[in-house]
């Protein structure tokens, strides 16, 4: 029998703040005309369209999100945990931006030594390669069990900080929608890369 299949869950920040006064939820860190969850939501749709069009793939996407409209965490965890009863080794990839003057990208992944981590460890390292072929810059892998998407049960959980809203050069680097994509698709190529070496 093979390996059951891969499927990655993305998601973007702040979408579980919504009301129905505020349909799209929190933005997020806000930078002038950058918006964290804006940002971060072009870049994930960017990814999402990339991995559909992938040929040959094994692989199966949720984006959930992809409608525009915010979501809470708890409803993220219970999707996956459907997916995960389903017989899916879940994935799960959620899109920020980061604020407090520094520059580049970090990928958080489950503090530990466990599978999660391991495999967290593994898919933040092709992250991080890939945003540099679009010339972002690293400030390396982060760990932690204190954020909820690295605490909940949603199998392998990565949370991407694409970059500084509040950094002018950094911002430089997702600053058009092309750049977005840019960075976007840059994630669904380091996703393709986990997925070609465990499928």
């Amino acid at each position: 029998m093979g390996k059951r299949p891969i499927l990655f869950y993305l998601s973007f920040g702040h979408g579980q703040s919504r009301t129905s006064s505020n349909p799209k939820g929190d933005p997020g860190t806000v930078s002038g005309e950058f918006v964290e969850r804006d940002i971060a939501e072009k870049m994930m749709t960017a990814c999402y369209k990339y991995l559909l069009k992938h040929q040959g793939r094994t692989y199966k996407v949720a984006f959930p999100e992809r409608d525009g409209k915010g979501r809470h965490l708890w409803e993220h965890a219970a999707d996956v945990k459907r997916y995960r009863k389903k017989g899916y080794r879940v994935v799960s990839v959620d899109g920020h931006l980061n604020a407090g003057g520094g520059d580049g990208a970090e990928v958080w992944v489950k503090r530990g030594i466990g599978t999660k981590s391991r495999l967290g460890k593994v898919l933040a390292k092709y992250i991080l390669q890939e945003l540099k072929d679009v010339k972002q810059n690293s400030r390396g892998i982060k760990t932690t069990r204190d954020l909820y998407w690295i605490n909940a049960n949603i199998g392998v959980p990565v949370l991407v900080e694409f970059g500084f809203v509040d950094n002018k050069t950094d911002r430089e680097g997702f600053d058009t929608d092309k750049k977005c994509k840019e960075y976007g698709e840059a994630l669904a190529k380091a996703l393709i890369r986990y997925w070609e070496r465990y499928r």
